[in-house]
């Protein structure tokens, strides 16, 4: 089978397809041929090991992740697919059924074929829903949810999303609205339509508009951008308001937030990271309650397009990636 390749830092063209073994499944294993994944920021970051922080944080990363090269070459966080075969002891699955899973931040999936084990995340598909709709929902809209437990996000609070039109924002902006929050909305001009149309209460579009500065407050600031730290937003936030720090500017803003209760992080192992979680993302996207949006799709032949997209900092939603 193939899969995309990183054998060493740098720009998308080291990402290459290259043959290798497919895997069979073990005992409680399902073995699924892939239809559909994304490449998102972490595929990006870590390909090119191109992270905020600054270089101490790259060298720390280097050193999780190896020093020279990836210890795991093949990126990609989550798969659209069929179930091709299971492993003895596994009875939610059968071959012949549509599911979305993910190996977590053991990436891993961008290739035809992966199995997946009790530690990974797997789910059904609803029928009637796409393979490339159901995948561009999940590192957003997981992210979103992780982070609204997280902070206790509840209806009437209001909530300002920076960096509404990524993969993460076009989620948080419909989940949060479909808790009943009062969403603003953070983005560039051009994508004020499209955010509007997700459901966002208010605008701001950042070259126009500092919103640090109009003396509005706020229960709760999602930061998916990386520039609005809680030492630029602490003045926007209500009394008792939460910062989302779902990215970081620079190591100084990740350390100062340990002793900051007002700044809520989360952890990849963080058991809103779930089958039950997928299931609940793709339901409401089944019931109409949320959309997908997709930036762009490629072939899988084209995936160091993708990583190119993705590098560019321009795309509104999910970029796709499909296999024939």
């Amino acid at each position: 089978m193939r899969a995309a390749v990183v054998d060493r830092y740098g720009p998308p063209e080291v990402v290459t397809l290259r043959e290798v073994p497919r895997p069979v499944p073990g005992e409680n294993e399902v073995l699924v041929r892939a239809r559909a994944t994304t490449v998102n920021s972490g595929d990006a970051r870590v390909r090119g090991i191109n992270v905020p922080g600054g270089p101490l944080f790259a060298f720390l990363m280097r050193l999780s992740l190896g020093f020279d090269r990836p210890k795991q070459p093949v990126g990609g966080f989550e798969m659209a697919g069929v179930v091709e075969a299971v492993g003895p002891g596994v009875s939610a699955f059968k071959p012949g059924d549509r599911v979305v899973g993910s190996h977590g931040f053991r990436f891993g999936l961008h290739q035809e074929y992966a199995t997946f084990g009790k530690d990974d995340v797997l789910a059904h598909i609803p029928d009637g829903l796409s393979d490339e709709d159901a995948v561009a929902v999940l590192f957003g809209g997981t992210t979103s949810v992780m982070f609204f437990r997280a902070c206790a996000l509840k209806a009437g609070e209001s909530i300002l999303i920076n960096g509404a039109s990524g993969s993460v924002g076009t989620m948080a902006v419909q989940i949060a609205k479909s808790m009943g929050a009062e969403v603003t909305a953070v983005c560039s001009a051009a994508n004020v339509v499209l955010v509007r149309s997700l459901g966002a209460d208010h605008v701001i579009t950042y070259d126009r508009e500092d919103f640090t500065r109009n003396g509005k407050r706020y229960d709760v600031i999602m930061d998916n951008h990386g520039n609005a730290p809680f030492s630029r937003v602490k003045g926007a936030l209500a009394p008792d308001g939460r910062h989302l720090m779902v990215i970081f500017d620079k190591l100084s803003t990740f350390v100062s937030a340990k002793w900051n209760k007002q700044v809520v992080e989360v952890s990849q192992d963080d058991d809103a990271w779930s089958s039950a979680t997928y299931a609940h993302l793709l339901d409401l996207v089944a019931r109409g309650v949320i959309r997908p949006v997709i930036d762009s799709s490629y072939d899988f032949e084209d995936i160091a397009e993708a990583h190119r997209r993705v590098d560019a900092g321009r795309k509104a939603g999910s970029v796709v990636v499909t296999f024939a």
